[in-house]
């Protein structure tokens, strides 16, 4: 076999060894946010992001409260970033981070946790760059916190708060 088509199969057999670990819940959240980033990738083509933002804060909306339990609302916000950046790399269409945090905001509050969309700029070696992520309490979901040193564009950011 040539090395190209055996690495495929090593990346296919550990993908899917991968997901055999995940629970029932974590594979049916793992597909809501695959097809979540691949129907906001399209939408964005097709009408404004305020409106797509518009679309998914309306189809947030939720019964549940928004969850105030500190030491176990870390860990499922984590684990709900981390499917979606685990879904986002297998979409057939390339995501970036603006679908990806549409993705995770909306999954975040339909769950009721408190996401907040975030946007920021920044100059890397003389390049300007732009971002979109999410916070929950302040802090950066789903991403190296390190690595923001984007400066924040006020706005007003998409909330829960319905």
């Amino acid at each position: 076999m040539p090395d190209g088509r055996s690495g495929f199969v090593r990346r296919l057999t550990s993908q899917l060894a991968t997901l055999r670990r995940l629970s029932w819940a974590d594979r049916s959240l793992l597909l809501q946010a695959g097809l979540i980033v691949g129907v906001v990738r399209l939408a964005l083509k097709v009408i404004s992001f305020r409106r797509v933002a518009a679309l998914l804060k309306l189809a947030s909306r939720t019964d549940l409260p928004v969850q105030a339990d500190r030491s176990t609302t870390a860990a499922r916000v984590l684990n709900v970033a981390r499917l979606v950046n685990m879904s986002s790399r297998h979409v057939p269409l390339a995501s970036t981070c603006l679908h990806r945090s549409l993705t995770l905001w909306w999954l975040l509050n339909r769950r009721g946790f408190d996401g907040r969309l975030q946007f920021g700029t920044r100059r890397r070696n003389g390049a300007f760059e732009a971002h979109a992520w999410v916070e929950h309490d302040g802090i950066v979901v789903g991403e190296d916190p390190d690595e923001h040193d984007f400066v924040r564009i006020p706005w007003e950011p998409l909330k829960n708060d319905s």
